[in-house]
């Protein structure tokens, strides 16, 4: 302090050695206080800005006991050091005005030069620092100023609202975030900056966009923050979901500016693409439009042009593959009608420039309809009666007027007529009506942004019809073709009361017998499908494993197996295992995607129908090979996260929370298993469920698969694949549940309530052991057969090989040579349980292959069933009897 004395001492001799001389020495007068520290803006807004600073690091020799602050150079308070946060003193300016900027400085003082606020300070000061204070000269009192500092009396965290013109939201202070994703409901978890915290979670909603470059109809979402200088961010769904960029981190934009976060990527949005010119319109005919347009020119910073979209009525009906092409016909459209068309040019990253100038073209007179679609038939067996089930969907163009029938073919000759109902033409003519109904008066005829026989209600609805004149071993070929409203029906519905479009007057415009060429002919043989096995029936059943790990590289592996169906129904083999039908990630189909797209690397679907009638034509029973532990998405979320799955349409509610293959989804927990492959499935899920039995029953009933084969049954609880078995009739049906154990075995099928059969594991470590070792004493159990067959023959489906054990080290790969192959296959072809061959060993050369099919010839001629009689009479080294 101020003429103070100040004595020390220093030692330098060991850690306590002896004091060195004294000496003595006084403190100078008191100065000026030093510069207050980490000066800054603590909170702004348009009600008031708030400042925040530390003392200074010197004193000079003196109390302070007050700030200066100045707001743009002119004095503006003398605030005493009372008020703090922490270990510093703060401030706050409330009569600031929104958007204004400030300039603030601060300044230490010893004391208030005057006023209440000297005399307070004074009067709760020491006696010895109130004198101190008061002999301090008026150039000492107040210290060099901190600042100034540059204050927006705005929040960083206010919300404004986008501009409909993205050239404009690009030209906008701030940072803009567009979102896109399905979520019904979107918050983004923000900071603006660190100091200040993130929002309280979810955060701010994000409302759907309103600027026309990213369209709310096609997901996208948005929140602009005008004052933003930088944002770190997480997007939500407002509950348990939350979007994080790559490797869990945060979202993060660090400077100004418009950005796009879709499937995970955040991008700065560089400027849209400018308007296509020359945009033309002209009428093909009655239900088709051409369009032709020329590039956009393109400016510097602006991203090339990858595609286009093309809108009718204001509303997005198709977006072009690359920029070449720069034409489109639009199809399925009403004749007599007037359609307004634009086009809007998009760059790489989805982003649309403005649209066109729009071109308005009337669709001339009707044409004929084309065929109708995916016609398709099968055979059906009901109350003892044999027929022929259609089933088609409408035509792609109608030709501009109704379908109002449709001719059945068979053999080429037409043998029925399939009238669509007048409800239906009635609905057509009620979608239909005018948007604006004033716009007859100008001689147009406007219709909603649906106004195409492709939107209509019924356009996806399959149409049905039955061939009950059909008799066992008829062989025939149909055709469906759609017929156009003619005049006679059009006065049935003028004189029923329906209105007739704006404009169109199309029931007066009708013609007389327009029908559309034939579909493409479908061979049908009146063959009805069987009846699905049942696990423990007294019949000779034989399985054979259609496939090994290397079918999939056959052109069409369906042809193939079409081709081998004779030759092992001649040696007694009726039920076959296929491979999994459906589409899928793999070329091995164990990792299926759309369940319902029945085109995968075994061949078409079409192949796979013609195999399967042909299966039931020869009595051998199809069975399907059920993969639903799992399934692969065909499309990346809103997130990134491969979590969006078609046919069934599912999205993360359908995939396990901890399923390790792919992070994000929001079911419940696995029940077994968890799949490090491909995403676990949801069993838990009423509506999962569903559709797997919707599925099961689709194949089985539709298809005409009769037997089931359910895949990696340890990844989920038993009871779920009991219940799947029992909604499709309890059929004959066996699980892959890969278990050396037999008591495991068999406790499975008990907690399955006996609907599932195992393949005999246990049996074939044991067997394999024996045929190597040529010791069979290992097979008699106390007069029963080692595994599963041994405990439950009827639920025990033994083989000697599969697509997994011939080809995997961790077995010892393939079961054997060709001499002890056969020797186990003699074994199994005579003794219970049902026994499998496989399609590897039957083609492992043409002895194995003969004495395979004897094999088989003799277990079906002997009638050897799942249940029959088995007496072990000597079972040691070199002889099993």
């Amino acid at each position: 302090m101020d003429g103070d004395l100040l004595k020390a001492a220093v030692s330098a001799q060991g850690i306590q050695g002896e004091l060195s001389a004294k000496i003595t020495a006084k403190t100078g007068p008191a100065g000026a206080p030093g510069v207050p520290t980490e000066f800054r803006v603590a909170s702004a807004s348009g009600t008031g800005i708030s400042l925040e600073w530390a003392v200074p690091a010197d004193d000079g020799g003196a109390p302070i006991t007050a700030y200066a602050i100045k707001r743009d150079g002119v004095p503006l308070v003398m605030e005493l050091t009372g008020k703090r946060r922490g270990d510093r003193i703060v401030w706050a300016d409330p009569d600031v005005t929104h958007g204004k900027t400030y300039s603030y400085t601060v300044a230490a003082c010893h004391l208030p030069p005057k006023g209440q606020l000297r005399d307070q300070v004074l009067r709760e000061a020491t006696p010895e620092d109130a004198a101190l204070l008061k002999g301090l000269s008026n150039d000492v009192n107040v210290g060099e100023e901190a600042g100034p500092l540059e204050v927006e009396a705005v929040d960083d965290m206010e919300v404004g609202a986008c501009d409909a013109d993205l050239r404009k939201q690009l030209k906008s202070r701030g940072i803009t975030i567009f979102y896109k994703c399905t979520w019904p409901s979107v918050h983004l978890h923000c900071c603006a900056q660190p100091e200040r915290g993130w929002t309280d979670a979810p955060g701010l909603p994000l409302g759907p966009s309103t600027t026309g470059a990213f369209p709310a109809d096609e997901g996208w979402h948005a929140l602009y923050f005008p004052y933003a200088k930088s944002l770190e961010f997480l997007p939500n769904d407002g509950g348990k979901i939350w979007d994080k960029a790559l490797g869990g981190q945060n979202y993060r934009a660090t400077v100004a500016g418009v950005f796009r976060l879709a499937d995970g990527h955040i991008d700065r949005v560089a400027a849209p693409p400018q308007t296509p010119v020359g945009l033309i319109g002209e009428a093909v005919d009655g239900s088709r439009v051409r369009l032709t347009w020329r590039p956009p020119p393109v400016a510097d910073g602006e991203a090339p042009v990858a595609c286009y979209k093309i809108f009718r009525n204001g509303h997005r009906v198709h977006t072009t593959r690359g920029s070449a092409t720069c034409t489109f016909v639009d199809s399925n459209l009403f004749a007599f009608t007037d359609y307004q068309y634009s086009v809007a040019a998009v760059n790489n990253q989805e982003v649309a420039g403005p649209l066109s100038e729009p071109v308005t073209v009337k669709t001339d007179v009707p044409g004929p309809p084309s065929e109708p679609r995916n016609v398709r038939a099968a055979v059906r067996k009901g109350k003892g009666q044999l027929s022929v089930v259609l089933e088609w969907e409408p035509p792609a163009d109608c030709g501009g007027a109704p379908v109002a029938a449709y001719e059945i073919l068979r053999d080429g000759v037409v043998v029925s007529v399939f009238s669509v109902t007048d409800a239906q033409l009635r609905g057509e003519a009620e979608e239909c009506r005018p948007m604006a109904p004033e716009a007859s008066s100008c001689g147009m005829r406007w219709v909603r942004h649906s106004s195409s026989y492709s939107s209509l209600s019924w356009f996806k609805d399959a149409l049905e019809w039955e061939d009950v004149d059909v008799s066992m071993g008829d062989a025939f070929s149909y055709q469906v073709q759609a017929v156009q409203l003619g005049p006679d029906r059009a006065e049935d519905l003028k004189s029923g009361g329906v209105v007739q479009r704006c404009g169109s007057r199309f029931l007066d415009n009708v013609l007389p017998d327009v029908v559309g060429p034939g579909s493409e002919p479908v061979e049908v043989k009146v063959v009805p499908f069987m009846d699905p096995p049942r696990l423990g029936e007294q019949k000779c059943v034989i399985m054979f494993q259609a496939f090994d790990w290397g079918s999939c590289k056959a052109p069409s592996w369906y042809t193939v197996l079409l081709g081998l169906l004779p030759e092992l129904r001649s040696a007694g083999i009726n039920m076959m295992w296929l491979p999994p039908p459906s589409d899928s990630v793999d070329d091995h189909a164990y990792l299926p995607r759309k369940w319902y797209v029945l085109d995968n690397k075994y061949g078409s679907a079409e192949a796979l129908q013609r195999l399967v009638s042909a299966m039931h034509e020869q009595e051998i029973v199809p069975m399907l090979d059920v993969v639903v532990n799992h399934r692969c998405a065909s499309k990346q979320d809103s997130a990134g996260r491969w979590l969006k799955f078609e046919e069934p349409d599912w999205e993360g509610w359908a995939v396990c929370h901890d399923s390790p293959a792919v992070p994000g989804g929001s079911g419940n927990g696995v029940t077994g298993e968890p799949a490090q492959y491909a995403p676990s499935v949801d069993h838990k899920n009423p509506k999962v469920r569903e559709d797997i039995n919707a599925y099961i029953h689709h194949m089985m009933h539709d298809i005409g698969f009769r037997a089931l084969r359910f895949d990696f049954v340890k990844g989920y609880a038993p009871h779920f694949q009991k219940d799947y078995v029992r909604a499709a009739g309890s059929p004959f049906a066996v699980a892959e549940n890969w278990n050396g154990d037999p008591v495991g075995l068999h406790e499975y099928v008990n907690q399955c309530q006996g609907a599932m059969a195992v393949y005999d594991f246990p049996l074939y470590y044991t067997l394999k052991r024996c045929v190597h070792t040529n010791n069979f004493a290992e097979l008699n159990c106390g007069g029963r057969l080692a595994g599963m067959v041994g405990r439950d023959a009827a639920r025990a489906v033994t083989f000697v090989d599969n697509h997994d054990t011939y080809q995997l080290a961790i077995v010892g790969g393939a079961f054997g040579n060709n001499d002890q192959v056969l020797r186990a296959y003699a074994l199994l072809l005579t003794h219970p349980g049902v026994p499998c061959v496989f399609h590897f060993d039957y083609v492992r050369s043409p002895h194995v292959r003969e004495k395979l099919l004897q094999l088989c010839s003799i277990r079906r001629d002997a009638g050897i069933h799942s249940t029959s009689p088995l007496n072990i009479c000597e079972a040691g080294y070199g002889l099993y009897a």
